[in-house]
C-alpha cells in the first residue's frame, strides 16, 4: 500500500489542498518529510490519512470550518499493486467513493492491510510524542519480558501486559486456590442458606389446616368490622355537612331580601361607573381651553400684523456668502503683499551662481540640469565603489584560488593513480559491503543453534509427558486419533452418567433414610395404639362375618359363643379406632408416604445401576483406542483429552525442531554464500584478506580500505572542483577590469553634454556630487522667485474686485459710499441680518397662529364626542342630569354584587351537601333539626373510636395469621426455594466453564508469546540491535536475552561492556529502545506481508542533531521497503534528512493552496 496523492478538499484548516507525493522511486527510499510550523496542519494531514483509510468518526474535530456534511477527503492510493482514486465522505454507511462518487467497499482500500483496524494501524504504523511515551512506559510495565516486547514491538499490542492481568485477576475473583474468599465460596454459602431455609419450612398438614383457618377467620371478622366502622363514619360526616350548611343558608336567605329590596334598573356596562367622572372632569377642562384658544389666536394676528420686514435686504442675503470670500481674501491680501514682496527679494540666486563658478549669469534656468542627466549622473557616482571593489575583490580571490589549487597538486602527489578497472572494482566492494548482511546472519545461527537445543529438550520433555506411551516423533504424528466430535460425545455422556450416579447415590441415602423414619414412626403408632389400621379392621370384620354365618347355619352354643367372642373382637378394635382416630389417620398417611419411597428407591437403583452401565460402555470405547500403549488400565475421557493434547504439544515441539533444523540449514547457506561474494569481490579489488578469518573481520579490512579509496576519491574531485573555480575567477577579473574602464568613457561622455564641460577641466565625482546639490537649491530658489510675483499680482486682483462689488451693493441699499471697503461691508451685513430676523420671527408667529387654529379644531371635536356619551347615558337610564345617571349606577352595581354573592353561597352549599341541586339543599335543611343532629352526633363519636380500636385489634390478629402461613410457605415456597438452589447450581457450573475458558486462554496468550518469540526472536533480536546501536550513536552495542524468573527478558548491552535490564534504562533510552522495536517490527511486518506507510509526527522533539540524523538513518532503511512519511515543523530537520538521504522528497505546507498542487523538491 502506497499514498500517492493526499486530497484536502475540504478537511479541518484546508480547502482543496493537496499533498503529491509522487511516484515511487526507483532504487532509493520512499522518503517523505512534510514541513509547516506550527498550526500549519501536520497533525490535521496525518489524521485525515487514517480518517481516509478507516473512515471519519461520528464526531470529529476537524468540522470547525467545514461542516460535517460537506467534509470530504482525497487520494491516489496504491492498493494491490493498482493504482486506485478513493474519495471519502462524512456519512454513517457507503462513506467511501471512487472519483465519479460512486460507493466502493471497504475492503478495496484496506486490502494489504491484512484486517487490521485503526487502533492497530496507530499503533504499528503511525508514532507521535504521545505513543513513543507510552511506549517506553510499556517496557517498564512489562519489566522486559522478551516474548511480550517482541509481540508488542511486530503485533501492535502494546497493552498486553496489562490485558493479561487483568484476566487473571477476573479469574482469581471466582476462584483461587486456599484463598477464603470469591464468588464460588458465596455461592456455596448461599447453598447451604438455602437447605437450611428449606428444612425449616417442613410442618403438618394439620397445622397448617389450621392456620389457614385462622387466616380465613380473622379475615372474615376484620372485614365486617371495617364495614360497621364505615357506616358510623358515613352518619358522622353527614351530620357535620348538615350543620356546617346551616350558617351559609342563613346568609343566603338575608342576601335574597335584600336583593328584592332594591329598585330594578336596567343594566348598564361596567366601564360607566369608571367613565362618568371622567364625562364631568372633561366638561370642564373644555370650557377652560376654549377661552385661553380664542385669547391667544387674537395676540398672535394682533403681533403678525404689526411686523414689517426690508425685501431688498432679503433678495442679498444669498450673495452674503461670496462677498464674505471676496472680504476674506481682501484682508489677506493686505496683509500677505509685503510680506511676499519681501521674500522675493531676499532670494540668494546671485550667491549661489558664485559657488557654481558662474558669476553674472545672465539665464540662470540655463544651468540648471534634466532629471534624466543627473539621474545618469547619481547612478554613476553610486556605481564607482561597486565597480573598484569588484576589481579588487576578483583579483584577491584569483590569487587565492591559484594557492590551493598548487597545495592539492602537491597533496595529491602521495596517491599512485587508479585505473578505470581499479576504480570499477572499488565500488563494486563498496556495493557488496552496503548489501551482505554484517554480523546479522552470525547472531542469528547462534540464536538459531540455542532454539535448537532448547526446543529439542522440550520435545524430549513433552514425550516424556506421554508415558505408558513410548517411540518416535514420526510415530506419534501416526497414531490414530479419535474425531474431536468424539471426545466431546464422550465427555458429556461420561460428565451425565457421573451426574446420574452422584445424584442417584445422594437421592437413594436420602429415600432409604426416610423410609426407616417412615418405619420408625408406624411401629411407635402401633406400639401406641396397637394394631388399628385399615388391615386389622378388615379382618376382624371378615371374622365376624364369618362367625356369623357360621351361627346362622349352626345355632348351638359353640357357634354362640364364637361370634360372641369375633364380635367382640370387632366391637373393641372399631372403639379403638374411634378413640384414636387420629393414630389411624396418621397410620394411613405413613403407610401412603412409605409406599411411594419404596417406589422412588427402586427408581433410584435402576438409574444407578444404566448410569454405571454407560460408565463402563465408555471406558471399553476409549480403551479401544489406548490398548496399544495402555492396556492395564482404562482411561476416563477428560484424562484422554489431556493425554491427546499432550500429544498435540509434542507434535508441536516436532515440528518447531524440524522447522529450526531447516532454518539452521537456510542460515548456514546464506552466509556461505556472502562470505563467497564478499572474498571474490575483495579478490578484485586487490585486497588482501586471511581466508578463515571470520565475517567482522572481512568486512572491517574492507572497509580499512573503501577509506583509503574514499580519500583518494574525494582530493580527485577537490582537485576538479579548484581547477575549475580557478578559470572561473580568471574570467571574473578579467570582467571586472573592463568595467572599471567603461565607468570611465561614459563618465566624460556625460560631462560633455551639458554646461561642466564650460569647466576648466573634468570634474570627479566628488566635486560633481557637491555640484548638483547646489543645482538643487538654485533651481528651488527660481521656482520660488516665480511664484511669489504670480500671487502678489493674483493677491491685487482680489482687491479690485472686493471694492468694486462693495460699492454695487451699497447703492442698491441705499447706504453711503463715502467710507473704507471694510465698513461698508459691515454695514450691508447687518441689514441683510436684521431683514432675516424680522423674517424668521413672522414665520414662527404664523406657524403658532396655525397651531392654535389646529388645536381649536381638535377641542371642539372632543367636546361633540363627550356630549355623545353623555346623551347616551341619559338616554339609558332616561334621566335629565349626570347625578341622576350616577345614582342609578349605584343600584346596578349592588344589585350585581348581591346576585353574584348569592349564586356563590348556593355554589358552595351544593357542594358542602353534596345535593343535586339549591332546591334538594333547601328541601334537606329545612327537615334537619340542629338540636337534635347535635345530639345524634354526640352519641356516634365514642362509638366510632370503639369500632377504630375493634378493627386495629382484628387487623393485628389478620397479620399474625398471615405471618405464620407465609412463615410455613406452603408447597410454593419449598418449590421457589428449590427453584433459587437449581439456579445457582446452573450459575455456579456457567461461572466455573467461565474460569477454566479463561485460564485456559490466559495460559494459550502466555504460549504464543513464547512461541513468537522463539519464531520471530532472531531476525528481530538483529534488526533491534542494530537500530538502538545506530540511534544511540554507539552508546549501545545492542540487545540481548537473559533467562528470567518466569521466562526470557530484554536486556541492553551497553559499549563498556555493562548490561541493563530493559525496565532499569532511563526515560530517553527506553524511547529509543522503543523506537528501534517499532523499526525492527516495521521490517518484520513488511517481510512476512505487503508493504504499508509509516507515518510519524514530530518524535524527534527531545532529540539532538547527531541521534536526529541516526533516526532518520533507520527511516532511510525503512524507506526502502515502503513509504515512510514524516511531520515536523522543525525546519533544520528537513537539512538533516536530505543529508542522510539525499533522494529525499521534502514537502512544505504553507504552499498548499486552493485549486493547486503542492510542488516537491527532491535533494540531489
Amino acid at each position: 500500500m502506497r499514498l500517492n496523492r493526499l486530497d484536502l478538499t475540504r478537511y479541518g484548516k484546508f480547502t482543496d489542498g493537496v499533498l503529491d507525493f509522487g511516484d515511487k522511486p526507483h532504487g532509493s527510499p520512499d522518503l517523505h518529510v512534510v514541513y509547516g510550523p506550527n498550526e500549519a496542519g501536520k497533525s490535521t494531514s496525518l489524521d485525515a490519512i487514517l480518517d481516509l483509510i478507516f473512515g471519519i468518526g461520528t464526531t470529529s474535530r476537524y468540522g470547525f470550518l467545514h461542516p460535517y456534511p460537506t467534509m470530504r477527503i482525497g487520494a491516489n492510493v496504491t492498493v494491490a499493486g493498482i493504482d486506485r482514486e478513493f474519495v471519502r465522505i462524512k456519512r454513517p454507511q457507503n462513506s467511501l467513493l471512487d472519483s465519479e462518487d460512486r460507493p466502493l467497499a471497504e475492503t478495496l482500500i484496506k486490502a494489504d492491510l491484512g484486517g487490521i483496524d485503526r487502533d492497530a494501524f496507530s499503533t504499528m504504523f503511525s508514532l507521535d510524542d504521545d505513543t513513543l511515551e507510552k511506549g517506553g512506559e510499556g517496557i517498564l510495565a512489562s519489566k522486559g519480558d522478551l516474548g511480550q516486547l517482541l509481540f508488542s514491538a511486530s503485533a501492535g499490542l502494546s497493552e498486553l501486559s496489562r490485558e493479561l492481568l487483568s484476566i487473571r485477576t477476573e479469574a482469581d475473583g471466582f476462584y483461587k486456590y486456599r484463598a477464603r474468599s470469591g464468588v464460588l465460596s458465596d455461592l456455596k454459602a448461599r447453598l447451604i442458606s438455602l437447605k437450611t431455609e428449606r428444612e425449616a419450612l417442613d410442618v403438618q398438614a394439620s397445622d397448617y389446616a389450621r392456620l389457614v383457618g385462622e387466616k380465613v377467620s380473622f379475615g372474615r371478622r376484620y372485614d365486617e368490622a371495617v364495614a360497621e366502622r364505615a357506616g358510623t363514619q358515613g352518619r358522622i360526616d353527614e351530620i357535620r355537612r348538615i350543620l356546617g350548611a346551616l350558617p351559609p343558608m342563613t346568609r343566603l336567605g338575608a342576601a335574597r331580601e335584600r336583593l328584592a329590596a332594591l329598585v330594578e334598573m336596567p343594566e348598564a356596562p361596567e366601564n360607566w361607573g369608571r367613565e362618568l367622572p371622567e364625562l364631568r372632569k372633561a366638561e370642564i377642562e373644555y370650557d377652560v381651553k376654549s377661552r385661553d384658544l380664542e385669547r391667544a389666536i387674537f395676540e398672535l394676528e394682533d403681533r403678525i400684523a404689526g411686523l414689517v420686514v426690508d425685501d431688498a435686504a432679503l433678495r442679498m442675503s444669498s450673495r452674503m456668502d461670496e462677498l464674505s470670500n471676496l472680504r476674506a481674501r481682501y484682508m489677506t491680501a493686505q496683509l500677505d503683499i509685503p510680506r511676499i514682496s519681501a521674500k522675493a527679494a531676499d532670494l540668494s540666486i546671485d550667491a549661489l551662481l558664485l559657488r557654481l563658478g558662474k558669476p553674472g549669469e545672465a539665464s540662470p534656468a540655463r544651468l540648471v540640469l534634466d532629471a534624466a542627466h543627473v539621474g545618469k549622473l547619481r547612478g554613476l557616482i553610486g556605481s564607482k565603489s561597486g565597480v573598484d571593489a569588484n576589481a579588487v575583490t576578483a583579483s584577491q580571490e584569483l590569487v587565492k584560488v591559484a594557492r590551493l589549487l598548487c597545495e592539492q597538486r602537491a597533496n595529491l602527489g602521495g596517491f599512485a593513480e587508479l585505473t578505470p578497472e581499479k576504480i570499477k572494482a572499488f565500488e563494486q566492494l563498496a556495493t557488496m559491503i552496503r548489501t551482505i548482511p554484517r554480523s546479522d546472519e552470525e547472531l542469528g545461527l547462534r540464536s538459531l543453534m540455542r532454539r535448537r537445543e532448547q526446543t529439542s529438550a522440550t520435545f524430549t520433555q513433552t514425550l516424556a509427558r506421554l508415558l505408558p506411551w513410548r517411540g518416535s516423533g514420526e510415530e506419534l504424528a501416526a497414531f490414530a486419533c479419535p474425531t474431536g466430535s468424539k471426545i466431546e460425545s464422550w465427555k458429556s455422556r461420561h460428565k451425565q452418567a457421573e451426574e446420574v450416579v452422584r445424584a442417584s447415590n445422594v437421592d437413594l441415602d436420602r429415600l432409604e433414610a426416610e423410609a426407616r423414619k417412615l418405619d420408625a414412626e408406624t411401629r411407635a403408632v402401633r406400639g401406641q395404639a396397637g394394631d388399628i389400621d385399615e388391615s386389622a379392621a378388615s379382618a376382624a370384620r371378615a371374622e365376624r362375618n364369618e362367625a356369623w354365618t357360621a351361627h346362622r347355619n349352626s345355632l348351638d352354643a359353640a357357634s354362640a359363643d364364637a361370634f360372641e367372642a369375633a364380635m367382640k373382637t370387632d366391637d373393641h378394635l372399631t372403639s379403638r379406632r374411634l378413640l384414636y382416630f387420629a393414630e389411624v389417620g396418621k397410620l394411613h398417611q405413613l403407610g401412603h408416604r412409605r409406599a411411594a419411597v419404596g417406589a422412588e428407591i427402586d427408581t433410584c437403583r435402576n438409574r444407578l445401576q444404566q448410569a454405571s452401565s454407560e460408565l463402563e460402555k465408555i471406558k471399553a470405547e476409549i480403551g479401544e483406542y489406548t490398548a496399544s500403549f495402555a492396556s492395564g488400565a482404562a482411561m476416563e475421557p477428560s484424562e484422554f483429552s489431556e493425554w491427546l493434547q499432550r500429544r498435540e504439544d509434542a507434535l508441536r515441539s516436532h515440528g518447531e525442531v524440524q522447522a529450526i533444523e531447516m532454518e539452521l540449514a537456510e542460515t548456514r547457506d546464506r552466509l556461505n554464500r556472502s562470505r563467497r561474494l564478499l572474498t571474490d569481490a575483495m579478490s578484485r579489488a586487490g585486497v588482501s584478506f586471511d581466508p578463515d578469518a571470520e565475517m567482522g573481520a572481512l568486512i572491517a579490512a574492507c572497509e580499512n580500505v573503501l577509506d583509503d579509496y574514499n580519500a583518494y576519491d574525494s582530493m580527485v574531485q577537490q582537485l576538479a572542483r579548484l581547477e575549475k573555480e580557478e578559470s572561473e575567477r580568471r574570467e571574473a577579473a578579467d570582467k571586472a577590469q573592463a568595467a572599471a574602464s567603461s565607468w570611465v568613457a561614459t563618465w566624460k561622455s556625460l560631462c560633455g553634454d551639458c554646461w561642466l564641460d564650460e569647466l576648466d577641466s573634468v570634474p570627479g565625482p566628488e566635486s560633481v556630487t557637491e555640484i548638483l546639490e547646489i543645482l538643487d537649491l538654485l533651481a528651488t530658489a527660481i521656482d520660488a522667485r516665480e511664484g511669489y510675483l504670480d500671487r502678489i499680482q493674483k493677491m491685487e486682483k482680489d482687491q479690485a474686485l472686493f471694492e468694486e462689488d462693495v460699492h454695487r451693493v451699497c447703492g442698491n441699499l441705499g447706504i453711503p459710499c463715502g467710507g473704507p471697503p471694510g465698513e461698508l461691508f459691515h454695514a450691508i451685513a447687518e441689514r441683510v441680518k436684521t431683514a432675516g430676523l424680522d423674517k424668521d420671527r413672522r414665520e414662527k408667529l404664523q406657524e403658532d397662529l396655525k397651531s392654535l387654529r389646529a388645536e381649536e379644531r381638535a377641542l371642539s371635536s372632543s367636546r361633540e364626542v363627550s356630549a355623545i356619551r353623555q346623551r347616551a347615558m341619559l338616554d339609558h337610564f332616561r334621566v335629565a342630569t349626570l347625578d341622576e345617571v350616577e345614582s342609578s349606577l349605584e343600584i346596578v352595581t349592588q344589585r350585581r354584587e348581591l346576585q353574584v354573592a348569592i349564586l356563590d353561597l348556593e355554589h358552595q352549599l351544593v357542594e358542602m351537601t353534596g345535593a343535586s341541586d339549591i332546591l334538594a339543599v333547601e328541601s334537606l335543611l329545612s327537615a334537619s333539626d340542629r338540636t337534635e343532629l347535635e345530639r345524634e352526633l354526640a352519641t356516634l363519636k365514642p362509638l366510632v373510636e370503639d369500632q377504630e380500636a375493634r378493627c386495629h385489634d382484628l387487623y393485628h390478629s389478620k397479620s399474625k395469621a398471615v405471618d405464620a402461613l407465609d412463615a410455613v410457605g406452603g408447597d410454593s415456597k419449598v418449590a421457589e426455594i428449590e427453584e433459587q438452589r437449581r439456579t445457582l447450581l446452573l450459575e455456579i457450573t456457567e461461572s466455573a466453564g467461565r474460569y477454566m475458558e479463561i485460564r485456559a486462554g490466559v495460559a494459550a496468550a502466555e504460549h504464543a508469546l513464547r512461541i513468537y518469540r522463539d519464531r520471530h526472536r532472531s531476525g528481530m533480536m538483529a534488526r533491534a540491535s542494530s537500530a538502538f546501536r545506530t540511534i544511540s550513536r554507539g552508546a549501545y552495542e545492542g540487545v540481548a536475552a537473559q533467562p528470567g524468573k518466569d521466562a526470557e527478558v530484554l536486556i541492553a548491552v551497553a559499549a563498556g561492556g555493562g548490561s541493563k535490564a530493559a525496565n532499569e534504562l532511563s526515560k530517553g533510552a527506553r524511547f529509543q529502545l522503543y523506537l528501534a522495536l517499532r523499526v525492527a517490527g516495521y521490517h518484520e511486518f513488511v517481510t512476512s506481508r505487503g508493504s504499508v506507510p509509516f507515518l510519524a509526527d514530530d518524535i524527534m522533539e527531545t532529540f539532538d542533531d547527531f541521534r536526529a540524523e541516526e533516526a532518520f538513518k533507520l527511516f532511510a532503511e525503512m524507506a526502502q521497503h515502503g513509504q515512510v512519511i514524516y511531520f515536523t515543523h522543525h525546519r533544520h530537520l528537513t537539512e538533516i534528512a536530505r543529508k542522510v538521504c539525499s533522494s529525499v522528497r521534502v514537502h512544505n505546507l504553507d504552499e498548499v493552496g486552493t485549486g493547486r498542487r503542492l510542488e516537491v523538491v527532491a535533494a540531489e
